[in-house]
């Protein structure tokens, strides 16, 4: 049996562990100070897209400074395939009931709007008060959509993609594919799949 250790195909380590953790940190105070005027009995829900986003939110829920509640949608738009279908579906709905409550909406990247949007529609009519959105990497120029905040709703963003925009074009061309290894940093690898669009 061939094993090979991921760190043979690194490329560039675009941020270090200290560089996320710092990150991570600094957007958890912003929302510890935002929602810190809330009485605990609308302590605010935090709802991590999965699966994508489960690391990221894991570690920035640790980080706040609040008592909050967790949970999880799932939205997809890709399918089986790799390429997105631009109009996502609910694919696994929240547990809790977030009617009447401030929502942050947690997700690793935010590209073309799509996703976040859809997100967001979905949890007015589910009645939440204000949805805010945090994310670990923005894309504002491949924004598509538009989204509105809902109510209050803030946007938290950690890192722009002014770093990837040359990898993600390689990755389109099959010779490299962004990894999101959160121990590791997020890193750039030798790989021969392609990069969902």
């Amino acid at each position: 049996m061939v094993t090979s250790c991921i760190d043979d195909d690194i490329l560039t380590v675009l941020w270090t562990p200290e560089q996320l953790r710092q990150k991570v940190s600094h957007l958890a105070s912003q929302i510890s100070d935002d929602f810190a005027s809330l009485d605990s009995s609308s302590s605010p829900v935090v709802v991590g897209v999965a699966t994508g986003a489960f690391l990221f939110l894991a570690d920035l829920v640790r980080n706040i400074k609040l008592p909050l509640t967790v949970d999880f949608v799932r939205a997809e738009s890709y399918g089986s395939g790799t390429v997105s279908s631009g109009a996502p579906k609910i694919s696994c709905d929240v547990k809790l009931d977030v009617a009447g409550k401030h929502v942050i909406l947690v997700e690793d990247i935010v590209d073309t709007g799509n996703t976040i949007s859809r997100l967001i529609s979905y949890l007015e009519t589910r009645g939440a008060t204000s949805v805010s959105v945090c994310t670990l990497l923005d894309k504002p120029a491949r924004r598509t959509v538009n989204f509105q905040l809902l109510g209050d709703g803030k946007f938290y963003s950690g890192f722009e993609d002014g770093l990837l925009d040359g990898s993600i074009m390689c990755a389109r061309q099959s010779c490299a594919q962004i990894h999101s290894l959160w121990g590791m940093g997020w890193i750039s690898t030798n790989a021969t799949e392609t990069w969902p669009t």
